[in-house]
């Protein structure tokens, strides 16, 4: 494999365009274009630019090793975790990198073993020289790696390091530098912050608020994937993830057991839509009665602020001010026309006559 086609190959794979590529390295975007085209070579002191960008080895971007590279450097990885030794772990990936100086992971994984000797050292020399050396390492792939998922794990080793050595505002710089596509980093790397700084009202307020955000968007998604799921027709796989969505729509029922009711009455409603679908006479039923069981925390009187969920339980969101945070959009239901739609489903079912029967009485 020629190095133009190596260099086309390694682009792609991080979704970067020619102008894009070249405005990092540094050259035009017509030398990125002959490259790749066989026209040219890049001059050989791009050579460990291209490499470090790439997070690759200079072997790797000329085309050697391509198939082992990936697999060596987790031997080593793997060589490092089973010697459960943190001065052999540094040792083993120490030489690793020799053989593979471009490697991010290895970087990030040396700077990581290097920080815990700053945890247990009793040697203040010792503990110094190891956080210098990791923050070093962590910068290196910051300033050189090409690969933004990388680039954002080595930002939140920076976070954890300056936490551990008490510089706070330099770890919230990091977290700030974590890209959209490392929202995890950014949201749990900050909440370990004010853990680290002992800002524990300031704590309580950022990890509620943002717990909230990820159990709203859970929900969201779920529910999505369900609605999917039953437009493609794969009604044998919507129960399960009914189930977890209940699960979800549950875990904040401590003190509130119709917390987000609404949600719970629908996500019934699709599991019992989806074995109705299957023929499924007896769990559909089940689904019903639970699905009016949803319906008798409702009332028909309730004014709009009683369904404001994260007001109603104020045991885990009790920093979310804002009371519009999320709103069921329902007071009453009226189920009556909903579920004659399975009177033909059910046909002269007995059970099933008997549970409308009990609805009316």
């Amino acid at each position: 494999m020629s190095i133009g086609t190596n260099i086309y190959t390694l682009r792609k794979a991080k979704k970067l365009t020619q102008g894009q590529l070249a405005e990092k390295i540094g050259v035009s975007e017509q030398a990125v274009s002959k490259w790749e085209n066989g026209l040219c070579a890049p001059d050989v002191s791009l050579f460990p630019i291209l490499a470090g960008f790439f997070g690759v080895s200079i072997d790797r971007l000329f085309g050697f090793h391509l198939n082992s590279y990936s697999d060596e450097v987790e031997q080593i990885m793997k060589a490092a975790d089973d010697s459960q030794n943190t001065y052999k772990e540094i040792e083993i990936i120490s030489e690793g990198l020799q053989r593979y100086p471009n490697s991010p992971d290895l970087k990030i994984y040396l700077a990581f073993s290097l920080s815990m000797v700053n945890r247990f050292s009793k040697d203040e020399n010792e503990r110094k020289e190891a956080v210098k050396k990791a923050l070093d390492l962590c910068n290196e792939v910051v300033n050189t790696c090409g690969d933004v998922e990388m680039v954002d794990r080595a930002f939140n080793m920076l976070r954890r390091i300056y936490c551990e050595i008490g510089e706070y505002q330099k770890a919230l710089d990091a977290i700030d530098r974590i890209s959209a596509q490392g929202y995890m980093h950014r949201v749990v790397g900050q909440a370990q912050v004010l853990a680290y700084s002992k800002d524990y009202a300031e704590h309580a307020k950022f990890t509620e608020e943002n717990l909230w955000r990820c159990y709203l968007a859970m929900d969201s998604l779920l529910e999505l994937k369900i609605n999917s799921l039953t437009e493609t027709r794969e009604y044998e796989k919507v129960p399960v993830w009914c189930s977890a969505r209940q699960k979800l729509l549950s875990v904040f029922d401590d003190g509130c057991p119709d917390f987000y009711i609404s949600h719970k009455l629908w996500n019934c409603n699709a599991k019992a839509q989806a074995y109705k679908k299957m023929g499924e006479k007896g769990k559909c039923l089940e689904e019903l009665r639970n699905f009016v069981d949803c319906t008798k925390y409702f009332k028909p009187d309730a004014k709009g602020e009683y369904y404001q969920l994260a007001a109603r339980n104020p045991i885990y969101f009790s920093n979310i001010s804002d009371p519009g945070s999320q709103e069921e959009y329902m007071t009453a239901i009226y189920f009556d026309k909903w579920l004659s739609g399975y009177d033909k489903f059910f046909g002269d079912d007995a059970e099933y006559l008997q549970f409308k029967k009990g609805l009316v009485d």
